[in-house]
């Protein structure tokens, strides 16, 4: 596994719109990573309760969610064959979360305003605003989701992550 968000990067060097929106995705990652390091099979395959999501869903929903932010922001990526290797869905999710990061820290602040969801749905296109409001937001209470599962299946979050600062001791 790479180092992928072992840490947030350090603040930018300006503020703009656009490196804010690269702040809150590399939290994201960060969140995820850890919140997923060192899932077992048992979690993967966790359900709190048979009318929820289980643990495995909620992570291709999370992946899901990712690409579509992705490509919001003008990232092409072909997405995995099979949704069934917890591994290969992670590292794809990590890895798509830096591409959307590093892209957004390239693009000035005016290339937003091409940026729209449902590309793939012309009807209706909504600015890029409403990607923060959805898939970005929601991310959070599904990383949210996986870290209080995974306690209740007897597996928690490793010790020493913190995410205000963006580190793991």
């Amino acid at each position: 596994m790479s180092d992928l968000f072992h840490s947030i990067p350090e603040v930018p060097k300006n503020e703009s719109a656009t490196n804010a929106i690269a702040r809150f995705v590399d939290s994201t990652g960060f969140r995820y990573r850890w919140a997923t390091e060192g899932l077992t099979e048992n979690e993967f395959n966790f359900r709190p309760h048979p009318t929820s999501m289980s643990m495995h869903e909620v992570i291709v929903h999370l992946h899901q969610m990712a690409f579509y932010s992705n490509e919001t922001f003008g990232g092409v990526r072909q997405k995995l064959a099979s949704l069934e290797s917890f591994m290969a869905i992670r590292n794809e999710t990590l890895e798509v979360y830096e591409e959307l990061s590093n892209r957004l820290k390239e693009m000035d602040d005016s290339e937003l305003e091409t940026c729209l969801l449902n590309k793939s749905n012309p009807n209706p296109n909504f600015p890029f605003w409403f990607i923060l409001n959805g898939p970005i937001a929601d991310s959070l209470i599904h990383i949210g989701q996986i870290t209080s599962w995974r306690r209740i299946a007897g597996n928690p979050q490793m010790k020493g992550v913190n995410p205000f600062l963006g580190t793991k001791k």
